[in-house]
């Protein structure tokens, strides 16, 4: 795997799954700005933009020559791939994501967050983590095998596995 040529990649999977670290990681290789849907969507810890104002910057950020994109939003998530040449799919079991939700909730309590998403832990979203495969998977794979002629897509199954994205 090689990311050197990567210009636009789109990082997705459940929360927890290590997206913004990710992000983070290929900023500092990549020299890549990042851009966390979360910051884009939340305006202060409680409210979000309208599908419209989200969707009227999402599009201007992909018009952007070099990006790297961190987040899901299942409702644009095949514009985001329609406009990346990378994609990294970060397909971690689900015990795993939730675990670490629960470790970034600790955690958080301890420090601020700047990637715009409100510290808090509620039972739906502990139920969103643990049904994102059965609700999210069937049309990520239907994206993948869609778009695969367009674009690179890496499909990571457990963290050990990121290591190759570098060699």
């Amino acid at each position: 795997m090689n990311l050197q040529t990567s210009k636009r990649i789109l990082i997705i999977g459940s929360p927890g799954s290590g997206k913004s670290t990710l992000a983070g990681i290929l900023e500092k290789k990549l020299s890549l700005p990042v851009i966390h849907l979360d910051q884009i969507n939340w305006k202060n810890n409680k409210e979000t933009l309208s599908s419209q104002e989200f969707d009227e910057k999402l599009i201007s950020i992909l018009s952007s020559r070099v990006w790297i994109i961190d987040g899901n939003y299942n409702r644009t998530l095949e514009l985001r791939i329609q406009a990346a040449d990378t994609v990294i799919w970060l397909d971690f079991p689900r015990l795993l994501c939730v675990y670490r939700v629960l470790k970034r909730y600790i955690l958080g309590k301890f420090r601020e967050s700047s990637y715009g998403n409100p510290n808090r832990l509620e039972k739906e979203f502990i139920s969103f983590i643990w049904h994102f495969n059965k609700t999210n998977k069937p049309n990520m794979l239907f994206l993948m095998k869609k778009y695969e002629k367009n674009c690179q897509f890496y499909q990571i199954k457990r963290p050990k596995e990121i290591k190759q994205l570098f060699v």
